[in-house]
């Protein structure tokens, strides 16, 4: 394969994972519980110095129940606790050993939504960067699936030292997660996917929404990234996985439990540039949803493709 130019990245990354909502709500929060457990282990990189699950942050409650204090010193890390109810109230709790267990307890009863967040705190004595959200969230249009987010600001990327150890960590997460559940129908890992709705960067582009794309994932993709993650019948609507590995498109095509495959298209991340993602583009290109573009507004980097590089 010919050598890739480099290309910046967005300021943040998102490794997700699309699976069925079945279960009771014990079977819930232990898949629930692996991803926040595994996500915080292998994506916090610098983050993970302060953190542990026996970090107790009761002494700066009142960041969080009202008053005027800050979060805490600058450049000390900052943990806090989110659950989304029925009612579409958010509930906030800072970090502690009992605040954890109240969470996992709360993730039993499967809520829309729940997350971890850590984040430095800033000169101005509230969170910044760099920070990660890990969440867990049930679709309220398309309750019948399960979305597992883990997103993080991507200046170990921006960083030739550390650069080739954190794209590791994200790599192998993602693959053992993608291996762990047996029913994923679609996963990622992409800096250009829309950090408030959740949507790839495709959805976004066409107009979609989770409850558009949700339903058709066995058959049709919700985007294309650096990474994808393929469901049985998508591979096999392409052709199958030797066909997409004879495409050229990707440095590596790994086959996935029930007939999903894994899709890499460059050795680093940071080579996925236009001539790359087209060529993602034309492999996957059958199994994309249709639709036309509508007007959008990012200052984000958008790794879509519009035309072949080459005729441009």
């Amino acid at each position: 394969m010919a050598v890739q130019q480099e290309t910046g990245l967005n300021p943040s990354l998102r490794a997700e994972i699309n699976l069925p909502c079945s279960g009771d709500g014990s079977s819930y929060r232990q898949v629930a519980e692996s991803w926040f457990t595994s996500a915080l282990a292998e994506l916090a990189g610098a983050l993970k110095e302060e953190f542990g699950y026996d970090l107790d942050l009761s002494a700066r409650a009142s960041a969080i129940t009202g008053g005027n204090s800050t979060y805490g010193a600058p450049g000390s890390l900052w943990a806090s606790l989110l659950v989304t109810r029925s009612s579409g109230r958010q509930v906030e709790t800072y970090w502690s050993p009992e605040n954890w267990r109240k969470f996992l307890k709360d993730v039993e009863k499967r809520p829309p939504a729940a997350k971890v967040q850590l984040a430095v705190i800033g000169n101005d004595g509230f969170p910044g960067e760099p920070w990660l959200d890990v969440s867990v969230v049930r679709e309220r249009d398309a309750s019948d699936w399960i979305s597992l987010i883990a997103v993080r600001t991507t200046e170990e990327f921006g960083d030739p030292r550390t650069r080739n150890d954190a794209q590791r960590r994200w790599t192998e997460f993602l693959r053992s997660q993608a291996h762990a559940h047996e029913a994923v129908l679609f996963g990622s890992i992409a800096d250009d996917a829309e950090f408030v709705t959740d949507r790839t960067a495709l959805e976004a582009t066409l107009g979609l929404f989770q409850d558009d794309t949700f339903p058709e994932m066995d058959s049709v993709l919700r985007g294309y990234s650096w990474i994808t993650v393929c469901s049985p019948g998508v591979v096999e609507g392409l052709g199958g996985v030797g066909h997409l590995r004879d495409s050229g498109a990707f440095f590596a095509v790994e086959s996935l439990t029930r007939g999903g495959a894994l899709l890499r298209a460059t050795e680093n991340i940071w080579e996925y540039g236009p001539a790359a993602v087209y060529a993602v583009f034309r492999a996957l290109a059958p199994a994309l949803p249709a639709g036309e573009a509508v007007p959008a507004i990012s200052s984000d980097t958008v790794r879509l493709a519009s035309a072949d590089p080459a005729e441009l």
